[in-house]
């Protein structure tokens, strides 16, 4: 297809092909850093917000 690896252009042959790490491959550890990451950016971001209210009062 247009100068691709693919030889085949019909789903079979792209889901074959995908790359996917699957059960034990880290991606737990990425899930929990990512929730970790997100919590810390709302309660940093909530206590920006407590503290601009206070000031403008």
């Amino acid at each position: 297809m247009f100068g691709s690896p693919v030889e085949d252009g019909s789903w079979n042959s792209m889901t074959d092909a995908a790359y996917y790490v699957g059960h034990g491959g880290g991606e737990a550890v990425w899930l929990i850093i990512s929730i970790i990451l997100c919590v810390v950016a709302l309660l940093v971001g909530a206590r920006h917000e407590s503290q601009s209210y206070s000031k403008k009062d």
